[in-house]
């Protein structure tokens, strides 16, 4: 249960951290706080807002709940965000099927969630 928990964490965690040691700030939350410990409490509060995803496999993640169908799979690591897939199938071939090759030039993955899709 641990593991699950610390999976469904990380990709919030991975945007506190970059807030706390990397000075990120997401514009839309408005001015960032001068006061480190405000500007992370400020984050955290803000993050509790954003639409959950769900683990895939390792940092690959999905979109949780209504309307997330056909959104593609997103690799996390911090605010370092990745379209890894354009949607579930597409990633298993990415991921695993060395046969694939390389990626036509008319992939174009269009991520749907709101925040997350606006770290691509």
């Amino acid at each position: 249960m641990d593991s699950l928990r610390r999976q469904l964490d990380w990709p919030v965690e991975g945007v506190l951290l970059d807030v706390e040691d990397n000075t990120f700030w997401y514009a839309v939350w408005g001015e960032r706080p001068a006061d480190g410990k405000a500007a992370l409490d400020a984050a955290r509060h803000r993050l509790t807002e954003v639409p959950g995803l769900v683990p895939v496999y390792a940092h690959r993640y999905l979109p949780a709940g209504r309307g997330s169908l056909g959104h593609p799979v997103l690799s996390m690591w911090q605010t370092d965000i990745r379209y890894y897939g354009m949607d579930l199938v597409d990633y298993i071939h990415q991921e695993f099927d060395e046969a694939r090759g390389e990626v036509a030039e008319t992939w174009s993955p269009r991520a749907t969630v709101p925040f997350w899709r606006d770290l691509l």
